[in-house]
Formats: C-alpha cells, structure tokens, sequence
C-alpha cells in the first residue's frame, strides 16, 4: 500500500504521535471483519471533502496555528526586506559609476540564482533537514541585508559592483532554501488544503511587497542608505530565532529517495503546470523595467506611479486566498488556470494598448482598470499549479512524503523565478525596439498561447488533471 493512500490524517504529524486507532474500537474488534487500510482509505476520501469545505484558521490545532503563524510572518518581513531597496538604491548605485544596465543586473540575478538552486534544495530537503533548512535561509537573508547596508563604504566602479553581485547572490541562496523549505512544510502540514493554505501565506507575500518600497523610502529619508537594511535585516534575523523557538519539527521518516527533479518533469502535467508558472511570473517581472516609461507621458509623480505599481500584486495579495479555497474545496484546477491564463492574456492585450485594437484609448483609468483585472486574474492561474505539479508527482507513483513534497516546491520555485529573471530582461529589450504596446501585446500572446496548450492538455489528456484513485 502506498503512503498516498493512508489517510494522513489519522498518521503521525511530523513526528506527534496519534493515538487514534488504539482508541477506535471498530477497528480493534474482530466482528468487524474490516481491515485499517480498509477504513483509511474510506476515511481519506471523506476526509478530503471535509476539510476542504471546513477549513478555517479557528479550527486549526495549535501546532498548525504556529505553523502557519511563523510561515505567514517570515514571508512578509523577508518579501519587505527584498523589495526595500526598489526607491533608493538605484540613484545610490549611479552615485558609485554603476551604469543602469548594470543595476538591472544586481536585481535581476537575485531571480536567477534561485531558479538554479531551488531545485537542488528541495532534493536535498530530507538530508539537511526542513527546519534546519527553513531558519538557515531566514538567517543568511537578514544577514546578507545587514551587510548590503554597509556597501555604500565600498569603493566605486568594480569594486561595489562586485561586492553587490556577491551580496545579493548569497541572500539568492537564503531565500531560495526558506521559500522551498515552506512550500514542503505547507505541503505537509496541509495535505488536504495545500491551496487554500498557500494562497492565503501569499497575502503575507503580497503585503510585503506592498510595503516594502514605501518603508524603505521612508528609512532611507530618515538615516541615510543603510538605516532601510539595518532595521529590516535585524528584524528578520529575529524572524530566524522565533522560527528556531517556536517552530515545530519535522518527522522526515526514512530518507529514502524514490524521486529527483527529472522524474518529475517526465509528467506531462508537471510540465504544463510549471510553464503556466513561468508565463505567470514573467509577466509579473515584465512590469518593473517597462511600466513607469509607459505612464511618463501622464506627467504623474513618483508617489502615484508607485501606487499604480501596487494594483496588481495588491488585488493578488487579497484574493489568492479566494482562489485556493476555490482550488481546494471545488477541485477546479485545470479550470482556473484557464480561466485566469485567458483573461490575464486579454488584460496584456488592453494595457497597451495593443497596437491593433486601434479604437481602445490610453487613458490612465483603462491602464488602472486593466492592472487590477491582472492582479485579480494572475491568482487565478498561479495558485492551482502548486496542486496540480503535486497531483502529477502522484501520477508518477510518487509517495506523499516530504522528500516528494521539497522535490515539487523546489520545481515550482524554481519556475517562477525563472520567469522573473527572464521577464525584467526581455520586457526592456522589446519595449526598446517595438514599444511599450507590443511589448504587452507579446505577454498577452503568451498567456493565451499558454491557455491553449492547459486546454489541448485538458482534453487530450487521459490521466489529465485527476488525481490517481487510491490503492490499497
């Protein structure tokens, strides 16, 4: 019998032992003529509805309060400690003979180094530990923003260029290890309500990255270049001891290896769900090099082309939790991510505008309007893929264990930040040689090429997007 098709419920929670079945007398009693994995697999199915339907943070025991709680709190201070640095540093690093080009870099590579190494720690997950690897992340991330404060005392020219390149490169590897490390402890802890638990830690994400620019603005105003690195990297160093406090452990059970990386893009499901990832998150990044070019000629200040900045992942921040309850409880993977694929697709279309829908107007109320229909859309196709890529690692005959589990986040890490790194750097280049409304236009075309592949997959699929029946 798989472990897929034990009802995890009624298992041993990361290393909490049950004592469930020593107290069902139904099972003890041999009347009964039933066997355990009789009444798991029966329960395991029932169990799924319900949770789904009942979830609700109030229902939670305490263990996953704290679970949730420490996750939820990580990702806001670490997501306002990368995005901090968005209105100064800039301006900080032309002072030091640092060309834009070069700037674009020093973000960009951030990006790039975690779509390397998230794969590598979500394979390695069991062997270095979850927790272990969860707080080492948080701490490197805090640590490496406390030693960026101090970059404004490096020489010019290539000196600072390298020791930002260095800096940011080991924060790419924090991050990289705390952000798998949560996926695989969600996955975990929430079997039965992965998506609704994972949209609703990506409001923390989303607020972070709200606020980020805003409180490093007003840092850098108040102390200078560092005060905005100093304050946030200590507190999220702070972040790293709680999370070694308060954090439960992880029964990773026998680090056997039945999986890698590999294995997992042999599904075709993985595939499609890790391309849609990627669509999603280089059109994400496609915004940051190319948006505020497109607004000058509304002659707006910077505060208000900062706040135009935030309808999108501010509508995502707010209603993924919509999303993965609806993922969750109605089991309509493979239909949000074509309805949210489709029209984030129509939305890239009207931002241009695009240069062949001649009668549409740029107006900055169209551009207003079309952003935050992104923003909502853009939930809609991100937050079913994390479900789906583990529905074709069972496909796969993958167990539900955490190895399984760090080997998917790493993947789906991996993606998005593939497109991040992508998206900055082809967004500029198109919208240098073709404009801003073919630049779109070029996003919109991959998000509806992209829904036509989920749909052709859909129905020419056999197994498709359904989770395989238990065996037992």
């Amino acid at each position: 019998m798989e472990l897929s098709d034990v009802d995890t419920d009624n298992q041993p929670l990361l290393g909490f032992q049950s004592n469930h079945f020593d107290n069902d007398n139904s099972i003890n009693n041999p009347d009964t003529n039933t066997s355990i994995s009789d009444v798991d697999v029966s329960e395991n199915d029932s169990s799924k509805t319900s949770d789904a339907e009942e979830f609700s943070f109030r229902g939670l025991d305490r263990r996953k309060k704290m679970v949730f709680l420490i996750i939820g709190m990580v990702n806001f201070c670490a997501c306002t400690c990368f995005s901090l640095l968005a209105p100064f540093f800039p301006a900080e690093a032309t002072k030091k003979g640092v060309s834009t080009t070069v700037v674009g870099l020093i973000f960009s590579c951030f990006e790039f180094w975690i779509f390397v190494t998230s794969p590598i720690f979500g394979y390695f997950l069991t062997r270095i530990g979850a927790k272990f690897t969860f707080i080492s992340g948080i701490m490197v991330c805090g640590s490496c923003s406390v030693l960026f404060g101090i970059l404004d005392k490096c020489p010019p020219n290539e000196v600072f260029i390298a020791m930002c390149f260095a800096c940011r490169t080991v924060e790419a590897l924090g991050c990289s290890a705390f952000v798998t490390a949560s996926f695989a402890i969600i996955a975990h802890e929430f079997p039965n309500n992965v998506a609704t638990v994972f949209g609703s830690l990506e409001t923390f994400t989303g607020i972070g990255m709200m606020v980020g620019p805003p409180i490093g603005g007003a840092l850098y105003e108040l102390g200078g270049y560092g005060l905005p690195f100093w304050t946030m990297g200590t507190i999220l160093i702070t972040c790293g001891f709680v999370s070694f406090i308060y954090m439960p452990g992880q029964d990773e059970g026998a680090k056997t290896f039945k999986g890698s990386v590999l294995r997992l893009l042999k599904s075709p499901l993985v595939v499609v769900c890790c391309f849609t990832v990627f669509c999603s998150s280089f059109a994400l990044g496609f915004l940051d090099p190319t948006l505020a070019n497109h607004l000058e000629v509304f002659n707006l200040s910077s505060l208000y082309v900062g706040l135009i900045f935030l309808c999108a992942p501010g509508i995502y921040g707010f209603t993924a939790p919509l999303w993965g309850y609806l993922g969750d409880a109605k089991d309509w993977t493979a239909g949000m991510m074509i309805i949210g694929l489709f029209f984030s697709g129509i939305a890239y279309l009207l931002l241009g505008p695009a240069p062949f829908l001649p009668f549409l107007p740029f107006t900055l109320w169209l551009t207003i309007v079309t952003l935050c229909c992104f923003g909502l859309f853009f939930g809609c196709s991100l937050i079913p893929t994390f479900t789906g890529i583990l529905t074709g690692a069972k496909q796969l005959g993958l167990d539900e264990s955490l190895d399984t589990f760090g080997m998917v986040s790493g993947l789906f890490n991996s993606s998005f930040s593939l497109g991040a790194f992508v998206g900055p750097s082809i967004g500029g280049l198109l919208q240098d040689h073709f404009g801003f409304g073919w630049a779109a236009s070029s996003c919109g075309f991959l998000y509806l090429a992209t829904t036509l592949v989920v749909i052709l997959f859909r129905f020419t699929s056999k197994q498709g997007f359904n989770k395989p029946p238990p065996t037992g």
